[in-house]
């Protein structure tokens, strides 16, 4: 009898978060029908990435090689130079157009109307504050990812303790930084403010899970799950039978998982808007629901 209790309580927690997730999703991508130029952001940011990635950074990274090859002591800091340089672009590409997601996203849920341009313009304006938190961003990245790489040299035990403790570091920075863009573009405040106004509103809706990972992940990734039924395992198979056909499905499923990320790192940044709008105001956002914006950070 307790079992089947369990069980049945098991099932409805299951379907509640599926609907919850849902619902997330769903008006998530309606602030998206209704403004689609949103999308080009992070297409411009991914393109913008490799451009720099192509033109700057692989040459430094190249130039490290041929150095270490030849022995030259200063590998190691040009090596560095890379990765901060690789950091410190990605990064800024991200944040400038998640400037212009932000902005566009904040007018639509206001009752209003902005363009790709307005958006363009919007992250312009917010431009060095964007620039300075990107090189915040970019540092402590190659902190942690210079202390990840001390802690793999280590091996054992303590080289596994240390990788867990960079990583928690690392998700503990991804949480507590979570509203520091749409922080610098509607209050006009520099990193620092910035990064203290996204762990305020952190802290106002804070609970034990977070419905954005489990609502709108839940949903791409179940999608991802399903490119891969039909298009991944299908082209590793075919591989015994026919190469083209291979590569077609594997190809296929490649830019299909990319596009699926480009649509829902756009979605991502809609609803940290909308949170981050209801956290300053307690207000919920046009176009969501009270339910979906107060029960985003679910409070057991």
């Amino acid at each position: 009898m307790i079992h089947a209790k369990q069980t049945s309580g098991l099932q409805n927690g299951v379907m509640d978060r599926l609907s919850r997730s849902w619902n997330v999703t769903k008006q998530t991508f309606s602030v998206m029908m209704h403004d689609k130029e949103i999308l080009l952001f992070p297409i411009l940011a991914a393109i913008f990435s490799l451009i720099s990635f192509a033109a700057l950074v692989a040459p430094i990274m190249a130039t490290a090689f041929v150095s270490g090859a030849l022995g030259s002591e200063a590998s190691g800091l040009i090596f560095y130079v890379g990765i901060f340089a690789f950091y410190f672009l990605s990064a800024f590409f991200s944040v400038f157009f998640n400037a212009g997601v932000v902005h566009i996203a904040k007018t639509r849920m206001e009752g209003g109307g902005a363009t790709f341009m307005d958006g363009i313009r919007a992250a312009f304006s917010h431009f060095g504050k964007l620039l300075q938190w990107s090189l915040l961003t970019a540092t402590i990245g190659l902190i942690l990812s210079t202390l990840e790489s001390q802690a793999r040299k280590k091996g054992g035990v303590l080289g596994m303790i240390g990788k867990l403790a960079v990583s928690l570091i690392g998700l503990a920075w991804a949480i507590v930084s979570t509203f520091v863009v749409p922080a610098i573009v509607l209050k006009d405040e520099g990193p620092i403010d910035a990064l203290k106004s996204s762990v305020a509103a952190i802290k106002k809706t804070w609970g034990e899970s977070l419905i954005k990972w489990f609502g709108l992940n839940t949903v791409k990734n179940a999608i991802v799950l399903l490119l891969s039924l039909f298009l991944l395992i299908p082209g590793v198979f075919a591989f015994g039978v026919s190469i083209p056909l291979a590569v077609t499905l594997i190809g296929s499923w490649i830019l299909c998982v990319a596009l699926v990320s480009i649509v829902f790192k756009a979605a991502e940044m809609i609803f940290d808007t909308a949170l981050f709008m209801y956290a300053e105001t307690g207000k919920e956002p046009a176009m969501f629901t009270k339910e979906v914006i107060s029960g985003a950070f679910v409070k057991k």
